[in-house]
């Protein structure tokens, strides 16, 4: 493979290693922090605890936190919703409540138009008991209910418990794909990929015919995505539509089922890093003038002064939330983004046909449409809008129209295919490089000013010493006599690195086939540890580790291991910390010269790399030792 290694000189690469032993031991944790912000977050205050707080930790170091509540009319709702970066010492708050504040269902045939959430509601006898087999490997929480009915003059009050919230764990792949090869080159290198991690919130509401699936989910990127999923079964009063209003199913070809369409609205209430101002920015992109090559594409931000309806030039329009008092460590502003991935806008209501409408927050403003607050005058977002337009929009509220037009198949009986319609928001400029960058990359942030190649220059290597060693003016002498003995024993370092892993040899030049010690630390408890000859990986054996998450053993070179230079390499099973030190392999008669001169009075000391910096680096001088030590994401793949 061509790559910078292959044109870098002997002195070069000298220099470097070096450089990395002496840094090494300055900073000797493996695992390299994302630059995520420019100070650390205070975190905000959160007033639930128990069953009511949710609190997430991701295998990257994302956490989220949160409060969840079951309203009569809304169902599902989260406040203060906080997400904690990887490095980071606190939360930052996303949002301070989300929930569905309409379903707006109007039918093609001109004969119904239902608001599910207002007239019936998502919560009370509405909402679903879920059982253990919905929530599969999820976990199941209760909702305790009370509410009151009144027919034919009776008035009866309810009271139950039932299991209605499932949080489950999500995986997804793909999350991330980089190899790290040369331009042109098929040959292997190192592997940058993950899964992605998250976990949903899910319940469950029927209403009449149609039982609707609320649904939000959380990422270790410290992305939402959100979710409104519709099955149950075709009710049969529907079935009275043309063929320009339905779609025939069944038998019967004339028996059309009514289209009509779900506007699921839902309230987004920003609290951006518990900001109190905050904006919000429409980008429109249109083609410009001809370039070298192709039109020019110029994209214009805008802010939304006041409260409106936010109108896309084109589908190239996008929007976010920012929070201009909040920078991350790159000095950019912090923000949340809308992304959808295709959504069906109704265009005979005012309500719904915008994709998005904004305002500034007002506790009486609860619904999209048929507000049912009676301190408000206010009845749906349009109405919302045209009473705050002289207000400056710095505490945003936004209602984001997530439309599906169903029009009804025959695979719709029976029951129903859940359809959903889905939006997200993202983080943009939240932290300065993604919340799932893996420890290999953490150094790429910008221009990496060409092909990028970690084994070469890895993203563990601190900034490089001030002064470098000067080359020798002349080649040492033979010594003319063999060494003394030392008369006294070197001391130990007095104090030994507090992370990461050490790793000690009996011997650095060994043969095929010749037995060999092997001590090291800094692994989990009772993990099983594997030991490999690489560069192309040989297995050598497997040690476990003790309580304290040390190693000790006696090993053998595979006897079919090639003569030259290699490195030992162990890995924990289960921490995913690794640690190497460089050896040769001898050919037979270089072993058997190394064997003649064991009684010359040269000692063979073991090579440990938990010394001292200067130790460290005079030891890699002499004896040619490389150390790698880092801490990689069970999902991650590094090619050695």
């Amino acid at each position: 493979m061509t790559s910078v290694k292959d044109t870098t000189s002997v002195s070069a690469r000298l220099t470097r290693s070096i450089a990395l032993a002496a840094t090494a031991v300055a900073a000797f944790a493996g695992l390299a922090l994302v630059p995520a912000t420019a100070a650390s977050a205070a975190p905000p205050p959160i007033n639930c605890s128990g069953d009511a707080l949710i609190e997430k930790e991701f295998d990257n170091g994302t956490a989220w936190q949160m409060c969840w509540r079951v309203d009569s009319k809304k169902g599902l709702v989260l406040e203060q919703v906080a997400v904690k970066a990887p490095g980071e010492d606190g939360y930052r708050r996303v949002l301070d409540s989300v929930y569905l504040s309409q379903l707006h269902v109007p039918y093609d045939t001109g004969k119904n138009v239902w608001n599910d959430i207002t007239s019936y509601g998502f919560g009370n006898q509405y909402l679903q008991k879920l059982s253990p087999a919905e929530c599969g490997d999820g976990t199941l929480r209760d909702v305790a209910q009370t509410w009151t009915t009144t027919r034919r003059g009776e008035t009866t009050t309810w009271m139950r418990t039932i299991p209605a919230l499932c949080i489950t764990d999500t995986t997804s792949p793909l999350a991330y794909r980089s190899h790290e090869q040369s331009w042109g080159s098929i040959e292997d290198a190192p592997l940058f990929t993950a899964d992605k991690q998250g976990f949903t919130l899910q319940t469950i509401s029927k209403v009449d015919w149609y039982e609707y699936a609320t649904k939000v989910e959380f990422t270790d990127e410290g992305g939402i995505s959100f979710d409104l999923g519709a099955t149950g079964d075709v009710s049969y009063e529907d079935f009275d539509a043309d063929a320009t209003t339905g779609w025939p199913i069944g038998t019967d070809a004339s028996a059309f089922a009514a289209s009509h369409w779900h506007n699921a609205i839902w309230r987004l209430d920003f609290g951006l890093d518990g900001q109190e101002a905050m904006q919000v920015e429409q980008y429109d992109s249109v083609v410009g003038e001809m370039g070298e090559k192709t039109e020019l594409m110029h994209t214009t931000a805008q802010t939304i002064a006041n409260p409106a309806n936010l109108a896309p030039v084109d589908d190239l329009t996008w929007w976010r939330v920012a929070a201009p008092g909040s920078v991350n460590g790159d000095g950019h502003v912090r923000s949340y983004e809308f992304v959808f991935p295709g959504s069906q806008l109704y265009q005979a209501d005012p309500v719904t046909q915008p994709l998005i409408t904004v305002t500034n927050y007002n506790a009486c403003q609860e619904y999209a449409t048929n507000n049912l607050n009676p301190a408000c005058t206010e009845k749906n977002v349009i109405d919302y809008v045209a009473t705050s337009a002289d207000q400056s929009l710095t505490d945003p509220v936004a209602w984001v129209n997530s439309g599906f037009h169903h029009v009804v198949r025959d695979e719709d009986q029976s029951p129903m295919q859940t359809h959903w319609q889905s939006f997200s928001i993202i983080p943009r400029d939240w932290t300065a490089q993604s919340m799932g960058t893996p420890a290999g990359r953490s150094c790429i942030n910008g221009d990496p000013g060409g092909e990028i190649h970690t084994d070469e220059q890895p993203c563990e290597q601190p900034t490089e010493p001030t002064e470098q060693p000067t080359e020798p003016t002349e080649e040492p002498t033979a010594p003319t006599e063999q060494p003394t003995e030392p008369t006294e024993q070197p001391t130990e370092p007095t104090e030994q690195p507090t992370e990461g892993a050490t790793l000690t040899l009996s011997a650095t030049e060994l043969s095929p086939g010749e037995e060999f010690d092997l001590e090291g630390t800094g692994f989990a408890p009772d993990e099983s540890v594997a030991v490999e000859l690489h560069s192309e990986p040989i297995p050598v054996g497997s040690l476990a580790a003790d309580a304290s998450g040390a190693v000790a053993g006696t090993l053998t070179v595979p006897a079919g291991a090639p003569a030259g230079a290699h490195r030992v390499v162990v890995t924990g099973a289960t921490s995913g910390v690794t640690a190497a030190v460089d050896i040769t392999v001898l050919k037979a008669a270089a072993a058997a010269a190394s064997a003649s001169s064991s009684g010359s009075g040269l000692a063979s000391t073991g090579t440990t790399i938990a010394w001292g910096a200067g130790g460290l680096a005079l030891a890699l001088v002499a004896l040619g030792i490389a150390l790698v030590v880092r801490r990689r994401r069970a999902t991650s793949i590094t090619a050695e």
